[in-house]
C-alpha cells in the first residue's frame, strides 16, 4: 500500500529546513517552507495497481522540483530522520519539521481512475485545508492525469513562498487519503491558511483520538441564525456552513467513489446541530421515497448521521431522513445489534443493512425537526437536532467537544451505501471507523425536562358463558411520564400508571410442537429507552422487562459518568396479585423488581461490566448477580466472557442456586469470519427478571465462513460450516449438529442462501438422528414490490409423552407491495406441518398464519393502519384498525378498534359452573365473535 504526501512547513528562523543530502542539515531563512513526498494510497487495495502510486510519487516529485525554490531530498535521508519507522501519521511528519500535508490517493474502477490530493495543515489546531485536487479520467491516460494534478497543485504550493521537497518511500500503513479528508473547503478557509490565520471551520485528520487517530475530521461552522426546517436549501446559513461532497462506497464496491453525487452541509448553534442534504440522481426513477410513519422508512433511500458523543466507540445515536422528511432514529451499540420494536424489520432480517451499516435499536425516539422535498434531480432535506435529545460529556465554557461522526447515504435501487469516513471490511466494527466532529463550543447547559401526560379510555366486550356477547363499561385511565436531564449525560425517568394498550402488537409465532418457550420482544416505550445498556448478547436474556407485566410505578436512571455507563430500573408489578379469589394468598399484592447495570469502558468496543437483578413477591424471590467483559484484539478479533450466579426461592420455600459461564471469541475480516463459544448453564439456574430458554446444558459451537468478493453481477458469495454440541450436567450428549451452507449476494438487491443440517437431538431419553435442508433469500429490485422468505424441510421430533421422529417443514414468507407512495401492504405467511410416517404419512398438524399489515398515510401526520390475521390451526381471525395523528415523537392521538373471531364449535366454557368446559356452539362451524375493544389514547409531550 502506497500514498502520496506532500508536506510543507512554513518555518520561522528556529525551524530547521531540509537540504540536499540530509534532513535537518542547516537553518532555514525566515519564511522558508518544507515539503515531503511519499507514494499515493491505493484506496481500492488491488495489488496489481500498486505500481501506480509509486509512479505518481516519482513523477509529481520531479515536476514539483521544476517550481522555483523547490529541491528534492533523497529518500534515504528522510527515512534516517524517521529512525526507520513507517510514515504512518501526522506525528511522523512532525519529525520532518513539516507543518503542511498534501495527502492523496487513487481509486480504480474498471477503466476509470480517480486521483485526489489535498493540502492540509498539520500544526494548526483546526486542521484547515489550503488546496484540493481531484481529477478523473481513463487509466490509460495516467500521464495526463498526473500532469493535471501538478498543474492544479501549482497555485497552492506557490502561495507558500519557497519550498523544499522531500521524497519518501513507505509500505504501510497508509495515511488517510483525500477521501478520508473531505474536499470542498470554502474559499475563506483556504485564505485563512495562506495568511497564517486558521479559521474555525474546516476539514482535517484526527490526532490523539485513540483508535480514531488518522480518521477524517470536520469542524462545523457556528451560526447566529436558525434555518427554517422545510427541506428547501434557501436559508443563508447554508452558504457559510461546512460543505461535504466526497463520499465513497461501502457497498457494493468498497472504496469506489459514490456513483451518485451527494452534498451535505453542517452548522450549529448553542441549541442545535443543523444538517442539510442534497441527494442527486442521474436517473430519478431509481429514487425510493415514500410518505410513511416515522421509523418505517427502512426500505427507502435515506441519509443518516451518526453521533458517538462520548467518543468511546461503544454507542452512537443515528438520525435519518428520506426524501419527504420522514424521520428515523436509533441507538447503535458497538456490536451493531438491534432490538425489535416500532420500526422492527421482518423475521429473519439482520440488524445490519445489506451494505454492512448498522440500523441499531429503532425503538429509541428523539425529538428533532426534519423536512424534505423532491426536486428535479433527487431530493433535498434538512434536520435540526437539539443537543437536548443527545447525551454527551459536559464541557467547561469555551472547551471544545469532540464526537465520533459518520454520514451514510443509501441508494436502495443500486444496493449502494455511501459513507463520508471510509469503512473497510478489513476492520471489524462500524463505530471504530467513524470520523470525528470537533470544534463545537458552548453548547446549551439547560437541563432537559419532559412531561408527557397520557389519557386512555377502553371499552371491552366478550362472550359470556351462555354464549351471549356483552359489552363492558368504558374504563378511562390517566398516567404521566417524566424525564429529567440531571446532567447532559445522565437522565432520570419516572412513570405512573403507564398505558400499554394495543397500539403495538406482537408478530405472530407458531406455538405448536415447540420444545422451549417462545420469546416475545419488549414493545413498551418506558422500558425500551436505554435498553441497550442492559443488553448482554448470549444464550440468556438477563433483563427481559416483559416479565414486569402490569407496573403501576416505575423509575429509571441511565447515562454515563466518566468512563462508566450506568442503568438502574425499579418497578412494581400488579399482575401477580390480580387473582379471581379475594381469599387467595397474594390477592392484591405486588411484585417488586430491581435491575442495576454498570459498565466501565476500557477502549474501543472493550469494557468490564457487572449486573444485578431482583424480583420479590411475598416470600418468593429471584436474585441474579454477575460480571462480564469484552475485549477487542487488534482490527478483526475480540473475546468476551460472562460469569453469573442466581439465588431463588419458590413457593415451596426451598432455595436454589445456579451458575452460568460463557466464553467467546470472534473474528471478522473482509474474507473470513469465525466465532467459537463455550457456555454452561446449571440445572438450578433461575431468574424471574430475565428469559432463559434452556438450562442443564454445557454447550459449545463454532462457525467458519469465507467470503469471495467478485464485485460484479455477483457482489459476494461464500461457504460456511458450523459445528455444535451439548451435554447435560450428567455428561450425557444431548445435541450434536453439523451445518454446511452457502450465501450469495447479487446485484439489484438479490440475495440467496442454502444450508444442509445433520443433527442428533436427545428427547425423552431417546436419541433422534435428523437431517434437513433449508433455502432462503430476498429480492428487493423494485421499489413497488419486495418479497422473500425461508423454507426448511427434513426430519423433526414430535415433542410429546411418546416422542417419535417424523418429517416436517417450516417456512416464513413475506411480500411488501407499494402501488403508490402513500400506501403499503405487507403480507406475511408462517407455516409449519408434521407428517407421521408410522401411520401411512398421516398429517399430524398443518399450521398456517397469514398476516396482512396495511398502512395509508393521508398526510405527514395522519395515517390509518390495519392488521388482519388468520390462524388455520386455532381457527381464529383477528382484525385491528388504528387511526394515528402524530405531531412528533412524543405527542400523538390514537383511536383504535380490535376484533377477534373463532370457529364456533371450538369455543368452550364452563356453562353449568361445575368446572367442566363444554361447547357453547356445538352444531356450527361459522366464525363467532369472541371479543372486541374500542380504545382511545392521547399523549402530549411538554419539553422545557
Amino acid at each position: 500500500m502506497v500514498a502520496l504526501v506532500v508536506a510543507v512547513s512554513a518555518a520561522g528562523p528556529s525551524v530547521v529546513a531540509a537540504q540536499e543530502g540530509g534532513v535537518g542539515g542547516g537553518a532555514s531563512a525566515a519564511g522558508r517552507t518544507t515539503l515531503a513526498v511519499v507514494p499515493f494510497t491505493n484506496i481500492t487495495g488491488r495489488a496489481d495497481d500498486a505500481w501506480i502510486g509509486q509512479g505518481l510519487a516519482e513523477t509529481i516529485a520531479a515536476d514539483l522540483e521544476q517550481f522555483e525554490g523547490v529541491t528534492t531530498v533523497r529518500r534515504d535521508a528522510v527515512a534516517s530522520a524517521l529512525g526507520g519507522d513507517d510514515f504512518a501519521d501526522v506525528e511522523d511528519d512532525r519529525r520532518l519539521r513539516a507543518a503542511w500535508l498534501v495527502t492523496g490517493g487513487y481509486q480504480r474502477l474498471g477503466d476509470q481512475l480517480r486521483i485526489t490530493a489535498q493540502l492540509v495543515s498539520t500544526s494548526a489546531p483546526d486542521a484547515v485545508v489550503a488546496g484540493v485536487v481531484k481529477v478523473d479520467g481513463m487509466a490509460v491516460d495516467i500521464f495526463d492525469l498526473q500532469d493535471r494534478v501538478v498543474d492544479e497543485l501549482r497555485d497552492s504550493v506557490r502561495a507558500l513562498s519557497s519550498v523544499v521537497v522531500t521524497s519518501v518511500e513507505r509500505v504501510a500503513p497508509p495515511l488517510p487519503s483525500v477521501n478520508d479528508m473531505v474536499t470542498g473547503a470554502p474559499a475563506e478557509v483556504a485564505e485563512g491558511i495562506v495568511s497564517g490565520t486558521p479559521t474555525s471551520a474546516g476539514f482535517g485528520v484526527a490526532e490523539g483520538a485513540g483508535i480514531l487517530t488518522g480518521r477524517p475530521t470536520l469542524r462545523p461552522s457556528r451560526t447566529d441564525e436558525r434555518p427554517r426546517i422545510d427541506g428547501r436549501l434557501d436559508d443563508a446559513i447554508w452558504r457559510n456552513a461546512i460543505h461535504i461532497t466526497e463520499f465513497v462506497q461501502q457497498n457494493p464496491i468498497e472504496g469506489a467513489p459514490g456513483s451518485e453525487d451527494t452534498d451535505v452541509w453542517l452548522a450549529y448553534d448553542s441549541q442545535n446541530i443543523y444538517v442539510a442534504v442534497h441527494a442527486h440522481y442521474s436517473d430519478t426513477n431509481m429514487m425510493r421515497a415514500n410518505r410513511i410513519d416515522r421509523d418505517q422508512s427502512f426500505e427507502d433511500d435515506n441519509v443518516s448521521v451518526y453521533f458517538d458523543t462520548f467518543l468511546d466507540q461503544q454507542r452512537a445515536y443515528r438520525f435519518s431522513v428520506n426524501g419527504y422528511g420522514v424521520q428515523g432514529d436509533a441507538v447503535v451499540n458497538s456490536r451493531g445489534s438491534s432490538r425489535s420494536g416500532r420500526g422492527r424489520r421482518r423475521t429473519g432480517s439482520s440488524s445490519f443493512f445489506s451494505g454492512g451499516i448498522p440500523t441499531g435499536d429503532s425503538s429509541w425516539d428523539a425529538l428533532y425537526e426534519s423536512g424534505g422535498q423532491i426536486v428535479d434531480d433527487g431530493y433535498t432535506a434538512e434536520m435540526a437536532i437539539p443537543f437536548k435529545s443527545l447525551r454527551y460529556p459536559r464541557r467547561e465554557r469555551d472547551a471544545e467537544h469532540r464526537w465520533g461522526f459518520q454520514i451514510v447515504r443509501e441508494i436502495r435501487g443500486k444496493n449502494e451505501f455511501q459513507v463520508w469516513a471510509p469503512v473497510t471490511r478489513n476492520v471489524s466494527g462500524f463505530l471504530t471507523q467513524v470520523g470525528l466532529l470537533e470544534g463545537m463550543r458552548n453548547l446549551s447547559l439547560s437541563r432537559n425536562l419532559e412531561l408527557m401526560p397520557t389519557f386512555t379510555a377502553t371499552r371491552f366486550g366478550s362472550l359470556n358463558n351462555q354464549g351471549s356477547f356483552v359489552d363492558g363499561d368504558a374504563s378511562p385511565e390517566g398516567g404521566v411520564n417524566v424525564k429529567y436531564g440531571i446532567t447532559s449525560n445522565l437522565t432520570a425517568d419516572f412513570t405512573y400508571n403507564p398505558d400499554f394498550s394495543q397500539i403495538e402488537s406482537d408478530l405472530p409465532q407458531i406455538e405448536v410442537n415447540q420444545r422451549f418457550a417462545l420469546f416475545f420482544p419488549e414493545l413498551r416505550p418506558f422500558f425500551l429507552e436505554g435498553a441497550e445498556i442492559f443488553s448482554m448478547p448470549g444464550p440468556i436474556t438477563f433483563v427481559h422487562t416483559r416479565r414486569i407485566v402490569d407496573p403501576e410505578v416505575g423509575a429509571k436512571l441511565t447515562g454515563k459518568i466518566g468512563n462508566t455507563t450506568i442503568g438502574i430500573i425499579t418497578a412494581d408489578d400488579e399482575a401477580p396479585g390480580l387473582l379471581d379469589d379475594p381469599m387467595a394468598t397474594g390477592f392484591g399484592e405486588k411484585a417488586n423488581n430491581f435491575v442495576a447495570r454498570a459498565r466501565y469502558d476500557l477502549y474501543a468496543e472493550s469494557f468490564l461490566g457487572t449486573i444485578f437483578t431482583h424480583r420479590g413477591f411475598l416470600d418468593t424471590y429471584s436474585t441474579l448477580g454477575g460480571v462480564d467483559g469484552n475485549f477487542r484484539l487488534g482490527r478483526t478479533q475480540a473475546i468476551g466472557f460472562k460469569a453469573v450466579q442466581t439465588d431463588a426461592q419458590g413457593t415451596d420455600g426451598v432455595g436454589r442456586q445456579g451458575q452460568m459461564f460463557d466464553m467467546s471469541w470472534r473474528l471478522n475480516s473482509r474474507r473470513w469470519s469465525s466465532f467459537a463459544v463455550l457456555y454452561a448453564i446449571s440445572p438450578e439456574f433461575q431468574t424471574d427478571v430475565g428469559f432463559v430458554r434452556r438450562v442443564d446444558q454445557k454447550r459449545g459451537f463454532t462457525r467458519l465462513a469465507h467470503t469471495f468478493w467478485p464485485e460484479s453481477w455477483i457482489l459476494n458469495w461464500g461457504p460456511n460450516i458450523q459445528y455444535s454440541w451439548s451435554h447435560n450436567y450428567e455428561n450425557v450428549l444431548t445435541d450434536e449438529e453439523v451445518r454446511a451452507g452457502v450465501n450469495a449476494v447479487f446485484a439489484r438487491n438479490i440475495n440467496v442462501n442454502a444450508e444442509f443440517r445433520d443433527e442428533m437431538e436427545r428427547f425423552g431419553g431417546i436419541d433422534f438422528p435428523k437431517q434437513a435442508l433449508s433455502f432462503g433469500g430476498q429480492i428487493n429490485s423494485s421499489r413497488r414490490l419486495t418479497f422473500g422468505g425461508y423454507y426448511r424441510y427434513g426430519d423433526e421430533v414430535r415433542y410429546s409423552e411418546n416422542p417419535f421422529l417424523g418429517r416436517g417443514s417450516q417456512g416464513s414468507f413475506y411480500a411488501s407491495v407499494r402501488p403508490f407512495s402513500r400506501f403499503q401492504s405487507e403480507i406475511n405467511l408462517s407455516t409449519s406441518d408434521f407428517i407421521d410416517p408410522r401411520t401411512g404419512e398421516e398429517l399430524v398438524f398443518d399450521v398456517k398464519i397469514l398476516r396482512a399489515l396495511s398502512t395509508y398515510q393521508f398526510t405527514d401526520r395522519f395515517l390509518l393502519r390495519s392488521i388482519i390475521q388468520h390462524n388455520t390451526f386455532d381457527r381464529t381471525i383477528g382484525q385491528n384498525w388504528l387511526l394515528t395523528y402524530r405531531v412528533n415523537a412524543g405527542t400523538a392521538f390514537y383511536i383504535g378498534y380490535d376484533d377477534h373471531y373463532r370457529q364456533a364449535d371450538l369455543i368452550f366454557d364452563d356453562i353449568d359452573g361445575d368446572g367442566v368446559t363444554e361447547q357453547l356452539f356445538p352444531d356450527t362451524q361459522i366464525y363467532q365473535q369472541t371479543n372486541r375493544a374500542f380504545f382511545m389514547k392521547m399523549q402530549y409531550l411538554f419539553r422545557y
